[in-house]
This record gives C-alpha cells, sequence and structure tokens, in this order.
C-alpha cells in the first residue's frame, strides 16, 4: 500500500482576506519563524453552514485531544472580526519546512471553479469567495490545547482583482530622466 494520506476538511464558501497562497511562502510575521502561506477567511455569524462546520470543528477538537482537554485560548483559530463583529475570521497558515536534503513544503494548490490551476501572477483580493481544503495539525502547551488549519486546496468559487498595496513601476514612477548618472553610459564610456 502507498503512504497514508491526511484528512482533509472543507470550509463553506467565505470570503478570503489577506489572502497570502499562492506562490512562494511568504516571509513570516515573527522573526525567526519560518516562511509561511496564509489566509483568513471570513463567514457570517448566522450562516448555518458556518455554523455547522463551526460545532465540527468543536467536535474534532474533543476528538483530537480528549472530553477533558483544557482549550487554548487560540485553540482554533475563529474569532469575531473586529471590523465586523458579526463575522468570523478564520485564520489558515501553513509552514514552509525544509528537510536536511533541501526538499520544501509544497503550498497550497489553488484552483478555479473549473478546478483549473489558478496563475500564479494573478493575486487574489479581499473579498474574493473561496472553500477551502485543509488538514488539521494538532498541538498542546501549559496554556492548553489547539488545532492549526493548513491550506492544501483552495477553489476560487467567486473572483475580486487584488488592487491595494501595488506600487508602480520605477518606469512609471519616475518617467525617463535626461542628463541624470546613467549606469549604462557609464559602463559605454568604460570600453
Amino acid at each position: 500500500m502507498g503512504a497514508s494520506t491526511l484528512e482533509l476538511y472543507k470550509t463553506p464558501l467565505g470570503e478570503a482576506r489577506w489572502f497570502k497562497c499562492l506562490g512562494e511562502a511568504r516571509k513570516a510575521y515573527d522573526d525567526g519563524k519560518p516562511d509561511e502561506w496564509t489566509m483568513d477567511l471570513l463567514h457570517d455569524e448566522n450562516d448555518r453552514a458556518f455554523k455547522k462546520w463551526y460545532e465540527s470543528m468543536e467536535d474534532k477538537f474533543y476528538e483530537l485531544h480528549g472530553k477533558d482537554a483544557k482549550k487554548h485560548t487560540y485553540w482554533f483559530n475563529c474569532f469575531p472580526d473586529k471590523e465586523d463583529p458579526t463575522k468570523s475570521i478564520t485564520r489558515f497558515k501553513k509552514v514552509c519546512w525544509v528537510n536536511d536534503n533541501g526538499t520544501k513544503t509544497v503550498g497550497p494548490n489553488v484552483i478555479d471553479s473549473t478546478c483549473e490551476k489558478w496563475p500564479v501572477n494573478k493575486e487574489i483580493g479581499n473579498g474574493s469567495k473561496v472553500i477551502v481544503g485543509y488538514t488539521i495539525r494538532k498541538w498542546g502547551n501549559k496554556s492548553g490545547c489547539g488545532m492549526t488549519f493548513d491550506p492544501v486546496k483552495i477553489m476560487v468559487m467567486d473572483y475580486v482583482e487584488y488592487s491595494g498595496g501595488s506600487v508602480p513601476s520605477d518606469d512609471e514612477f519616475f518617467g525617463n530622466v535626461q542628463g541624470g548618472y546613467s549606469l549604462k553610459e557609464e559602463a559605454e564610456k568604460a570600453f
């Protein structure tokens, strides 16, 4: 038989925010931590599919840690959204590990609704609607136990183009300035 497979879970359709799951892993927020793929997923707290999913994750917590397990403050990275308390925000994070022979963790597989691979250069903006397939990593410490959700497969159901934070190219910003110092001209003079 082949290697065992991890169990995959699926979120209900939600709204993506801070989507950093395309291409190479990004620098972690905390210095010294390995690179990671991250995203937040917003759901309406009154949505029946969300409530059912939330309850199933609470059941999964006790299945993984035992019925008497103490919940850590961040036992399940799902909290009321600071901007809109009628919504819950679930945080997904996959760490990019590099093993001894240099092989890296593979990032999430992002696809469209027809299962076509999403282009790495087509950034996904806040408000895009997605479904996340994820695995669960359980953890525990003195403060309690919890679960981290690793995004494995992400299906984009409704796309909003990424527009924030884009920096114009040097040419667009400065234009072509005549009479200034030129590395190219200096190199040509050297010959």
